[in-house]
């Protein structure tokens, strides 16, 4: 294994010419009202399933740079010893953080000047986001609405479900709270979505002035026009279950109606701009003076829950519940983001002919080994910082994944028509780190798991036709306190994984059989590769190959194997690093 030097060229800095370089050097490393209801309660279940990981989190606002303190535009001038090897694509500096215009410029604008225009692609995305949770929703907890959009010819019914709309009575028989909770805070929400994305009215403190009603009104018109495509749009209701198209029975099973009238659309908008002036109202008088600087992010997960719709629109932008755009929140933990975090970024290596000490010009090649061996800070404060961990990742992981089976494996287990669902909380710690791999341990908590079955025995018959009762959903939780992790080209942005995992998953009801057991013994095989979109946040996409079984505690043990494909994302720290 051979070393060598590498000079990076001088920069222009206000330093006295003697004063030492500043550099860090890192150590090796059953009615379809019913349904509505219930998917309205999602919404809440987001807060409760995202809390966990979106406590990570902890984002700041950019802050314009202080005055007499330039930044270099180039690199510091160093010497790096680094080891001959596989060419690295990338390493991680810091760079100082770009200016943005502060957002509170634009409540006063009236230039209409471009950064305080509406940002378009986020408000697509998230509002995109937030209708196919709402059509998951749907889907999932109602049957009928499953089978209503699957059968038939799809745009002639679309069609027709538009074109029945009741435009002639107000009350469409869905339950009270659909129409006047439900909808009132999907309304609040898209509401925030609007203001979130509006540098015109995402700063603006409540208030009886013009600026404040501007927004209101702004805000209103989103919510409006959202309302009337998730009823009639090609996105909503009208497409996806044909709400309009054929009757269904209310709760009491005395009225048939199509499920339509003036109702939702007039309790969307205006139910949600009373909703979000209420959680206006305590943002200001009681949240925001109780976000005390260091506050636990249980805390602050805790305070979010008075605001759910504010706190739903930050978590479909990807932000945590408490996010703030006109103030900082700063959670006290050890995940959140410390001083100097928002100025390490990836940078491209690209090393060419350079001069040595005697004017030589050589060759260099940088391995990517030389990510693990330093890394350049470009701060002006760097003293005051703390150094980066030179590699994508750190020490610890915090993160969450969300995976489905629809196809059952048959290795071990022999039940078939298996589905399944696991949502699950993972921690991992680094360790053992090498050029070409690294090894975690990886331990996982099942927040929640389904298993959707067929009912032993259940035949539709003329009285009972219906379908769904041949099916039964049963929920669990567990934990896998088994598990590691492989990870390979550590020092690249894109890293495949090979990953095992054992322990045990609880349900609510015997699974797989009558004589069968609540208690089910999981283990699993996966691989995978991790994506960083930043240093220190990764998502990823994988495979796992689960078995399931009682271990022959019950009567009858016939197990089952799933074929999980799943989405993962983290949050890395590394104690005294950044």
């Amino acid at each position: 294994m051979s070393t060598g030097s590498l000079t990076l060229p001088e920069a222009k800095s206000s330093s006295p010419a003697n004063a030492p370089v500043q550099y860090a050097r890192l150590p090796a490393s059953p009615l379809n009202g019913i349904r509505h209801v219930r998917s309205h309660g999602l919404v809440i279940a987001v807060l409760l399933l995202s809390g966990p990981l979106l406590v990570a989190q902890d984002l700041k606002l950019p802050v314009a740079s202080l005055p007499d303190a330039p930044s270099p535009s180039q690199p510091v001038a160093v010497s790096l010893t680094y080891f001959a090897g596989p060419e690295a694509t990338s390493t991680v500096v810091a760079n100082p953080a770009p200016d943005r215009a502060p957002p509170e410029d634009c409540s006063l604008d009236t230039t209409n000047s471009p950064r305080c225009r509406i940002h378009w692609h986020q408000l697509i995305i998230s509002t995109t986001l937030f209708n196919a949770f709402e059509d998951a929703g749907n889907l999932y907890t109602g049957y009928w609405y499953r089978w209503e959009t699957t059968h038939g010819n799809w745009w002639d019914r679309y069609i027709d479900s538009a074109a029945g709309w009741s435009w002639n009575r107000w009350n469409d028989f869905n339950p009270f709270l659909d129409d006047y909770v439900g909808h009132p805070m999907m309304g609040a929400i898209t509401d925030a979505l609007w203001i979130q994305n509006d540098p015109k009215s995402m700063t603006v403190e409540q208030s009886n002035r013009w600026r404040y009603w501007r927004r209101m009104l702004r805000a209103g018109a989103f919510s409006t026009a959202y309302s009337f495509e998730w009823k009639l749009g090609p996105t909503g209701e009208a497409a996806i279950g044909h709400n309009g198209d054929h009757l269904i029975p209310d709760a009491s099973g005395q009225h048939y109606s199509n499920e339509t009238g003036w109702v939702e659309l007039v309790t969307t908008p205006v139910g949600g701009a009373l909703w979000t002036m209420g959680e206006d109202a305590l943002d200001k008088h009681l949240v925001a003076p109780a976000e005390s600087p260091g506050r636990s992010p249980f805390t602050l997960l805790g305070l979010s829950f008075l605001e759910p719709a504010h706190a739903t629109a930050n978590i479909l932008r990807f932000r945590t519940p408490w996010y703030r755009d006109d103030r900082i929140v700063k959670a006290k933990s050890f995940w959140s983001d410390p001083a100097g975090e928002d100025e390490v970024r990836f940078e491209k290596l690209s090393v060419g002919p350079t001069c040595n000490g005697n004017g030589d010009k050589s060759s260099a090649s940088v391995s990517s080994s030389l990510a693990s061996a330093a890394a350049v800070l470009r701060s002006s404060n760097v003293s005051q910082l703390e150094p980066v961990w030179p590699h994508p990742g750190g020490q610890h992981e915090f993160g969450a994944w969300w995976g489905l089976s629809l196809i059952s494996g048959h290795i071990w287990g022999y039940a078939g028509d298996v589905k399944y669902m696991p949502i699950d909380v993972r921690y991992t710690y680094l360790l053992s780190s090498l050029e070409s791999w690294t090894l975690r341990y990886a331990p996982e908590f099942t927040a929640l798991a389904m298993l959707s079955e067929r009912v032993p025995g259940a035949v539709p018959t003329q009285a009972e036709p219906a379908v769904q009762y041949l099916r039964q959903r049963i929920y669990g939780s567990g934990v896998s306190p088994v598990g590691f992790e492989t990870d390979f080209l550590p020092a690249k942005r894109i890293q495949p994984y090979l990953s095992t995992n054992g322990g045990f998953v609880y349900f609510d009801d015997r699974v797989l059989s009558p004589q069968g057991s609540q208690w089910m013994y999981t283990i699993d095989f996966g691989c995978g590769f991790h994506v960083f979109r930043k240093a220190r946040q990764d998502w990823s996409l994988g495979y796992r190959y689960q078995h399931l079984s009682n271990a022959n505690i019950s009567q009858h043990n016939p197990g089952t194997d799933a074929n999980t494909f799943y989405v993962a994302v983290s949050r890395f720290r590394t104690k005294g690093y950044r």
